[in-house]
């Protein structure tokens, strides 16, 4: 069938809205009328250039929630009607690491940024008749997509899917890392580097988990006060070495035990990691673009501190045991979901909602169909 879609053609060019053509699902794959996908920042690296792909044109998109029309022959567990979130990182059930229910590190993932379906084809045809890649095995920038059933988790149909899709990146991303990446403990202190889509889950993670102290770091300061409505207790706008003094003055001295990185880690991961205090952890969320080989972090000051320094996908847990939770957390009211989204956009829009996200006008902006 035809569909309508956006398609990265070129790095710095705005994405190209046009109609291509969707195969069948195979055996095992699934076809899904998309209801909303989110606005992440990784969608915009690939198309500044900072996190290479395999080929174009393709559909990006990957924070995608929507409605099962058609399945193939062999999917189990997934019926027509269904509705489902769509994970950017497929758990194919079969490698090491999804035997032991770690689908956040399957060994698919390093093939998100190929452009192929999970078996290696291609279903996507523009109007040319060239293939047409998905970013993730998703290409959620779309009315329809055809995923493999390791890339999708079915839900209640009783939560709104323009709150679905958020789960399927940003929240997970922050939540989880806050939660079980970092581990962090009632009375914790912890430090939030950038409140965008990642960051401001991490605040929301941090109050899940009982932190006394949370401060959310970021140049904007309408982000530091919506922070706080997610749980802050601090907000500064310094940066460079001006935030590591600023989080030590609100610290006593000492530094916070946890401090997560979730913007251009390059500039910020070191002014987070001073600020962090002795046998603290450092967690990183934020893509470094694949241009970047080294962070400059002082040997002797990682020795004598003996601080960690991890990075988090996913939150560092499976997508299939973190998806079903939060929404769980969504509708007892303990998260918060539709206040992330700032504003919702049309497909034909898209590109005006980058513009928006590169200007900080936006949380979560989000495409609904």
């Amino acid at each position: 069938m035809d569909t309508l879609a956006a398609l990265f053609r070129a790095v710095g060019a705005p994405l190209s809205i046009e109609t291509i053509t969707l195969d069948a699902p195979k055996p095992t794959e699934l076809l899904v009328r998309i209801a909303a996908v989110g606005l992440c920042r990784t969608d915009l690296h690939v198309m500044r250039g900072e996190r290479r792909v395999a080929m174009s044109p393709m559909t990006l998109g990957h924070e995608a929630a929507g409605v099962v029309e058609a399945i193939g022959a062999d999917v189990t567990g997934v019926a027509v009607g269904d509705h489902v979130v769509l994970t950017f990182i497929p758990g194919c059930g079969r490698c090491r690491w999804c035997s032991k229910g770690l689908h956040h590190l399957c060994a698919e993932g390093p093939r998100i940024t190929q452009g192929g379906q999970l078996d290696g084809t291609y279903c996507r045809h523009d109007r040319l008749g060239r293939d047409v890649g998905a970013f993730c095995m998703i290409g959620g920038f779309a009315e329809r997509t055809v995923v493999d059933q390791a890339s999708a988790i079915v839900i209640d149909k009783d939560i709104p899917l323009d709150l679905a899709a958020l789960v399927a990146c940003g929240v997970p991303a922050g939540v989880g890392a806050a939660r079980v990446r970092a581990k962090v403990k009632p009375g914790d202190s912890v430090l939030v580097v950038g409140c965008g889509g990642d960051g401001m889950n991490v605040v929301q993670g941090a109050r899940l988990c009982g932190a006394a102290t949370i401060i959310a770091a970021d140049i904007n300061p309408t982000k530091t006060e919506l922070a706080r409505t997610f749980g802050a207790t601090h907000g500064v706008t310094e940066h460079g070495e001006a935030l590591t003094r600023a989080v030590l003055a609100l610290t006593g001295g000492i530094g916070v035990d946890h401090a997560f990185v979730c913007i251009d880690p390059p500039a910020t991961l070191l002014p987070a990691f001073r600020a962090t205090a002795k046998a603290g952890n450092v967690v990183v969320t934020a893509i470094t673009p694949d241009t970047v080989k080294q962070i400059d972090v002082p040997p002797l000051e990682l020795f004598a501190t003996q601080k960690a320094i991890m990075g988090a996908v996913y939150g560092f847990t499976s997508p299939r045991l973190q998806i079903p939770e939060l929404l769980r957390l969504y509708r007892s009211g303990d998260l918060k979901l539709r206040e992330l989204i700032t504003q919702t956009y049309s497909l034909e829009d898209i590109n005006r909602g980058y513009d928006d996200l590169e200007a900080g006008k936006n949380l979560r902006g989000v495409v609904v169909f």
